[in-house]
């Protein structure tokens, strides 16, 4: 038995190369900003619940969720 592990990404095509077991890709965000912006922590929270949630229903190997979220003006 292993840890179970959550890649969160804004680069889904490099970080296929290392082989996650499952992946978020939170849209829009930049590179550098894979939670959102400094600060916001309502979204921060929101961003990692969505990757824990991965955790109860993993799915395939390889899975890589893509979720939008609304980046706050």
């Amino acid at each position: 038995m292993g840890i179970s592990t959550v890649l969160i990404t804004v680069s889904p095509e490099e970080s296929e190369q290392a082989g996650p077991p499952r992946a978020l890709r939170p849209k829009p965000f930049p590179i550098g900003q894979s939670l959102g912006r400094p600060g916001e922590a309502p979204l921060q929270s929101r961003v990692l619940a969505d990757a824990l949630e991965l955790l109860k229903y993993p799915g395939e190997p390889g899975t890589l969720v893509e979720r939008d979220y609304v980046l706050d003006a």
